[in-house]
């Protein structure tokens, strides 16, 4: 997870083309939400939650993470991974597969993703 977090620190929210600038933590959170485990997973879901994906992480504390979720547009979906970086995969691979465009504040940083995930 760190080095996910990592990478939205270095390449921060730059607030281009119209967008609202907004903070480096605010940033994380549209990438992951932690979520402590035994609580309900509602209030990720419904009509009320924002439409851009991101990584829902259950865990007992922030390093003990043992399920992962994207969720978007209200929905759940549980991933297959059990390690943040495949979450991560999956989260990026999430805006193929739906046709989802990049949150504009975060596109730096999956346009960065994007370019090193490519063959030569």
């Amino acid at each position: 997870m760190v080095s996910i977090l990592l990478l939205v620190y270095l390449l921060p929210p730059s607030g281009k083309k119209g967008a609202v600038k907004i903070s480096i933590r605010e940033a994380v959170d549209r990438v992951v939400t932690f979520h402590k485990a035994g609580h309900s997973l509602q209030e990720h879901s419904g009509p009320a939650q924002r439409r851009q994906p991101y990584i829902l992480a259950v865990g007992m504390t922030r390093n003990n993470i043992h399920e992962y979720y994207i969720a978007m547009d209200g929905e759940l979906l549980p991933c297959k991974a059990k390690s943040s970086l495949s979450a991560f995969d999956e989260l990026f691979k999430t805006h193929y597969v739906f046709g989802i465009s990049y949150d504009q504040a975060l596109n730096s940083m999956f346009m960065f993703v994007n370019s090193q995930s490519q063959g030569p």
